[in-house]
């Protein structure tokens, strides 16, 4: 029996990227019966066969769902989200999964009192570089890895553009770690540990936000690795041309890798070097909904089998770890530009 959702959100992202992924082929398990958001110009442009509904709340008790997938802000999840699980709902929640690490701790809580199924939408666990790196890792080819950097520059639409009051929404609520907090997970995917310590400088481009649009990350995970990151949603936002960067450097004591990469659909060259292994693999970078339909199949796999199955996509702990790491750059960074 299919693991039946109500999806919560039609905005950009629950529009275009979430509510196509529940049909696509390689979804399985899974059938969306439910959708709610607040405009109701939103609900009258699904052509779905699906119930709707103005209110989450209402959704949540009397739609014929499982589960939830909640596609809203940061802002606005974490009620949504504890309405849910109260009535005893799985639930998925788009990243990042609260507003604060109080109120993503307070999930957390929830998630182990109910027993409820619940995952953070992580979606680029899913995607072919992390996939290669997870690989070449699992065979050793990299001995002790000592650090783990990304670069993780999008323009996240233009300053000047119809889809300025998006970018504007992203970077008022978590500056350019709206995106980067994938890079702040992916780190301790593939290397474990949590976060030990964070500290970070950030960069306005005379824009009116709190959070920085531009940021550089340093810390180290409780193995010992280090962790750097420079992400921006300001990069060549103000500015017509569109230059995308999104790179991947991995160092051991006896390899490292090299991941180069840029948006959805271009080609991204992996290169591992190593005492044991050489090796270059070609690929393509996977869009949101694809990779959301491997969540949403893995999903429906430890629903239906339990919560042992073996599984890639985020649970409430790492939901935490990257709220934690997230908050903790933002806050270092605001300091450092006030001194």
């Amino acid at each position: 029996m299919a693991l039946r959702f109500g999806l919560i959100g039609l905005g950009q992202h629950g529009r275009n990227a979430v509510l196509p992924a529940f049909y696509q082929p390689e979804t399985v398990g899974v059938e969306l019966t439910a959708v709610c958001d607040v405009s109701q110009q939103n609900l009258d442009a699904i052509d779905r066969p699906v119930e709707k509904y103005l209110s989450a709340a209402e959704l949540i008790e009397r739609a014929p769902v499982d589960a939830v997938y909640v596609a809203v802000g940061r802002d606005c999840a974490f009620d949504i989200v504890m309405a849910a699980l109260k009535a005893g709902k799985a639930v998925i929640c788009e990243k990042p999964m609260a507003a604060s690490v109080e109120e993503a701790q307070a999930i957390a809580r929830e998630v182990e009192r109910t027993g409820c199924l619940f995952a953070v939408n992580f979606e680029t666990r899913y995607s072919n570089p992390v996939r290669v790196l997870q690989r070449w890792i699992s065979e050793n080819r990299f001995g002790k890895i000592n650090a783990i950097h990304f670069d993780n520059m999008w323009d996240c639409h233009k300053s000047f553009s119809a889809m300025a009051p998006r970018r504007a929404r992203l970077l008022a609520l978590s500056g350019a770690l709206d995106c980067g907090i994938h890079k702040l997970d992916q780190a301790r995917y593939l290397l474990g540990g949590d976060w030990d310590s964070v500290n970070a400088v950030g960069a306005w481009f005379d824009e009116p936000f709190d959070p920085p649009p531009h940021i550089s990350v340093v810390g180290t995970l409780s193995n010992g690795c280090m962790f750097s990151l420079n992400a921006s949603l300001a990069f060549t936002a103000h500015i017509e041309p569109r230059v995308i960067v999104n790179n991947i450097y991995l160092a051991g004591t006896e390899g490292v890798a090299v991941v180069r990469g840029g948006a959805d659909g271009d080609e991204i060259v992996a290169e591992l070097t190593s005492r044991t292994l050489c090796e270059t693999v070609k690929m393509t970078l996977q869009c949101h909904t694809t990779d959301i339909s491997l969540l949403l199949t893995e999903f429906a796999q430890v629903a239906a089998n339990g919560p042992d199955t073996p599984h890639t996509f985020a649970g409430v702990e790492d939901g935490c770890q990257a709220q934690l790491a997230m908050e903790l750059a933002i806050r270092d960074a605001k300091n450092k530009r006030r001194k």
